[in-house]
C-alpha cells in the first residue's frame, strides 16, 4: 500500500497510531519508521484525516534519546555527532552540547571524542 492510499483510507476510517503501526507494518518498516514516528506523520496529516481521538492524544513530543538510539542501532553503534544533527527529525533543532547533555544522562548513549556511541 502506498502513502497516498493509506491517507484516502485513514480519512474514511480513522485509527489510532498503534493500529496504523501494526496493520500497515511492512510500509513502515520500507520506510524505516517506528511507531513513534508514524504517530508524528499522523499527527502531520491535515485536520480532515486526522483521526478521531482527542488532538493531544497527538501532540506527541519527540522522544530524542530514543532517536539516537535507534539511529545509531542502524549505523552500527557509532555515529559522528556532525551526522547525528543532519539525521534528527524534522522540525527538530539541537546542537552537539545538548546532545553531548543528553547522552551524559542517558543510560545507553556515550560520547568518544566526535562519535555518539551507543552502550550495551
Amino acid at each position: 500500500m502506498e502513502i497516498a492510499q493509506l491517507i484516502k483510507q485513514l480519512g474514511s476510517t480513522p485509527k489510532n497510531a498503534a493500529a496504523v503501526f501494526s496493520e500497515h507494518r511492512t510500509l513502515w518498516q520500507s520506510l524505516s519508521f517506528n511507531q513513534t514516528q508514524v504517530a508524528l506523520w499522523l499527527a502531520s496529516l491535515p485536520l480532515n484525516n486526522q483521526q478521531k481521538e482527542s488532538s493531544a492524544a497527538y501532540q506527541v513530543t519527540p522522544d530524542i534519546a530514543a532517536h539516537l538510539v535507534s539511529l545509531l542501532q542502524q549505523a552500527g553503534g557509532r555515529m559522528p555527532l556532525a551526522l547525528v544533527l543532519k539525521k534528527l527529525p524534522a522540525g527538530i533543532t539541537t546542537s552537539e552540547q545538548q546532545i553531548r547533555k543528553l547522552a551524559q544522562q542517558h543510560a545507553q548513549l556515550d560520547i568518544k571524542g566526535p562519535l555518539l556511541i551507543l552502550l550495551n
